[in-house]
């Protein structure tokens, strides 16, 4: 039986010196202190009861989880154009059409992109989607063409999972154009799709 002991004992020893240490332990040092601080230069804090920080929404500037900016409105990042005109102006981003057109243009894909990602973040908010077309045309044309630009950009945000229940369309036709003048200069600002914010 002494000798089954003595056989088991190394066994035992083993043991005992793993369990004992589990319990590691973490050093952390302190790299915000001053020069005077230095006699406190590490703090012990064990494994299984970690510090926990109060994390700020500001904080978070990468993964999926929105930022705030200090507004009614999760931003795309800290400060983000976007949130501030959405804050400010009651507005996303316009987009444009060519002459007499109303598809997508590439160049303003990833303006829509943008809008769509923004609105995911903020489901509460609503939008109504204003078509509007140059003042070249008769009024009647003008006024489908306009609505058929505001349902283009309308399917394209469903496309990017924004819900229909969240958006309207309506036409202004020419009636409201953002620049006044009479040549292709003023003409490419008026044929738009404009994002007004309804709810939040």
């Amino acid at each position: 039986m002494k000798r089954n002991f003595l056989r088991l004992l190394p066994v035992l020893v083993i043991g005992f010196t793993l369990t004992a240490g589990c319990g590691k332990k973490i050093v952390t040092e302190d790299i915000s202190g001053t020069a005077a601080d230095k006699g406190k230069s590490a703090e012990v804090v064990t494994e299984q009861k970690p510090a926990v920080e109060q994390v700020q929404s500001a904080d978070l500037t990468s993964g999926t989880a929105p930022a705030k900016t200090g507004g009614v409105y999760a931003s795309l990042s800290p400060g983000d154009d976007l949130t501030a005109q959405a804050e400010k102006k009651g507005m996303l981003y316009a987009v444009h059409f060519d002459f007499d057109k109303y598809n997508i243009r590439e160049d303003d894909k990833p303006v829509l992109e943008k809008n769509a990602k923004w609105l995911n973040l903020n489901k509460k908010v609503t939008v109504i989607i204003e078509g509007h077309a140059d003042e070249r045309g008769e009024t009647e044309y003008n006024l489908a063409l306009g609505d058929k630009r505001a349902r283009s950009v309308e399917k394209y945000l469903e496309a990017l999972g924004v819900s229909r229940d969240r958006l309207a369309t309506i036409s202004f036709g020419e009636e409201k154009p953002v620049d006044p003048g009479h040549d292709e200069a003023a003409w490419s600002k008026n044929r738009r799709a404009e994002f007004k914010i309804t709810s939040n």
